[in-house]
C-alpha cells in the first residue's frame, strides 16, 4: 500500500471526527480570514474609483460642529477644484415600521458630477435639480418600498427633529451605492432656519496630483479662522469614523490571537486523540521496519489535510460573507468595500500549516519514540 494511500485510509478511518474537525476548523479560519481582511482594509481601504479624487472637507475640532455656507465658495476659487458640494448626512425615518433610511442633503446641480457614479435618465436628473422639494432613491430603494417617478415621499429625522415633504423625482442606478437618498441641501437649509451652516463640503479634484495640494490650500485658507479646517481623502476620512469607536485595529489583534489559540486547541485534542488510539499500531508499523521520521511524516500528513480542508472551506465562506457585505456602510452612510486578497489566503494557509505541525508533532513524537513493546501491551 503506498504512504499517500495509507494516510487518505488513516484519515478517513473515523469520518465523523475527522468531518466534525474539519468543520471547526472552516469555522475558525472563516473568522480568521474576516479579520485579517478588515485589518489590512484599516491599512490600506480599498474605495471605490470614483472616491479616488474626492476629499472631505470637515471642522478640525469635531465632526458635530457646521462650517459657514460662505466657506464653500472660498474653497471652489482654489485652482484645481472641478466641483463642490455642502453636505449633510441625514438619518431618517420612513413609513410605519419607522425603516431607518438615510440621505443626502447637497447641492443638485453639482452633486452629480461630483458623484459620477450615480446614473440617472437625463430628464429625471433635470427635474431633480430643477425643484427644490425634489429627491431620487436607488433603484432598489424604491423597489423595496413601492416607490414611483412623483410620489410624495415624507420621512422623519430624529436627529435634526424635522419632517421632510420630498417629492420622487428620479431614480438613479450606481456599481458602487444603492441605498442612499439625496435631496437639495437647500430645501434641508430652509426647513431647518437657514442657519446656512452645512455639515462639511465634498471636494472633487481635477486630477490625482493635485489632492494633496489641494488639502494643504483648503486648510490653510482657513487657518486661524473662527472655523479651521481639515481636508482629508475621503479614505482617511472613513477611517477616522472608524476609529470614532475605539482601536479597532488592536481589538482585531486580539480576537484573532485568541481565533489562533481556539483552533491550535481544536487540531490538537483532535490529532491527540487520534494518535492516542493508534498507539499500538504505531508499534507495529514500526517493527515492520518503518522509520521513526517516515511515522511522524505520515501522521503530520494526515493532520495538514484535515486542516488544510478546513482551510480551504474556510476560506471560501469568508470570501462569500465579504462579497455578500460588499458596499456595508459605516453608520449607515459610508459605504466600504473589503475584499479577501492573496496575502490575506496566504496568511491563512501559512497559519493552518504551523498550527497542524505544532498540534501534532509533539504528542506524534511521543507516541513514535515510546519502546515497541510498551506501544504493544497499550491499551487506551
Amino acid at each position: 500500500m503506498g504512504i499517500l494511500r495509507l494516510i487518505g485510509k488513516n484519515t478517513a478511518r473515523n469520518r465523523r471526527r475527522s468531518a466534525l474537525t474539519v468543520a471547526s476548523v472552516a469555522i475558525s479560519i472563516t473568522l480568521l480570514a474576516i479579520f485579517c481582511a478588515v485589518y489590512r482594509y484599516f491599512q490600506s481601504p480599498l474605495m471605490p474609483p470614483s472616491f479616488h479624487l474626492l476629499l472631505m472637507v470637515t471642522p478640525r475640532t469635531s465632526l458635530m460642529i457646521p462650517l459657514p455656507l460662505s466657506y464653500g465658495e472660498r474653497i471652489r476659487r482654489l485652482p484645481g477644484i472641478v466641483d463642490l458640494s455642502p453636505i449633510n448626512m441625514v438619518d431618517t425615518v420612513y413609513g410605519p415600521r419607522d425603516d431607518l433610511v438615510f440621505a443626502l442633503a447637497c447641492d443638485a446641480a453639482t452633486y452629480l458630477r461630483v458623484y459620477p457614479s450615480w446614473h440617472l435618465p437625463p430628464e429625471q436628473r433635470e427635474a431633480f435639480i430643477r425643484e427644490k422639494g425634489a429627491m431620487i432613491a436607488s433603484k432598489s430603494t424604491a423597489a423595496k418600498y413601492g416607490w414611483k417617478l412623483g410620489d410624495r415621499i415624507t420621512l422623519r429625522s430624529g436627529g435634526y427633529h424635522v419632517t421632510l415633504d420630498l417629492v420622487l423625482r428620479g431614480i438613479y442606478t450606481s456599481e458602487e451605492d444603492d441605498s442612499l437618498l439625496a435631496f437639495h441641501w437647500d430645501y434641508l437649509n430652509e426647513v431647518l432656519g437657514r442657519p446656512n451652516k452645512p455639515g462639511g463640503f465634498w471636494v472633487r479634484a481635477r486630477s490625482a496630483e493635485d489632492v494633496p495640494r489641494l488639502m494643504r490650500a483648503i486648510d490653510a485658507e482657513f487657518r486661524n479662522s473662527d472655523i479651521e479646517t481639515r481636508t482629508q481623502p475621503m479614505a482617511q476620512w472613513v477611517l477616522d469614523m472608524v476609529g470614532m469607536i475605539g482601536n479597532v485595529k488592536a481589538i482585531l489583534l486580539g480576537i484573532s490571537a485568541a481565533v489562533l489559540f481556539a483552533v491550535l486547541l481544536i487540531l490538537a485534542n483532535s490529532m491527540g486523540m487520534s494518535i492516542r488510539e493508534r498507539t499500538a499500531e504505531l508499534a507495529v508499523m514500526r517493527a515492520l521496519g518503518f522509520r521513526l521520521s517516515q511515522v511522524l511524516g505520515m501522521l503530520a500528513a494526515e493532520s495538514l489535510a484535515i486542516t488544510l480542508a478546513g482551510t480551504v472551506l474556510g476560506c471560501a465562506c469568508a470570501w462569500l460573507l465579504l462579497e455578500l457585505t460588499a458596499g456595508y456602510r459605516i453608520g449607515g452612510a459610508m459605504p466600504i468595500y473589503i475584499r479577501l486578497d492573496a496575502v490575506t489566503v496566504a496568511l491563512a494557509f501559512a497559519f493552518s500549516v504551523m498550527l497542524s505541525l505544532a498540534s501534532t508533532l509533539a504528542p506524534a513524537y511521543f507516541a513514535a519514540r515510546t519502546s515497541i513493546a510498551q506501544a504493544l501491551r497499550f491499551v487506551g
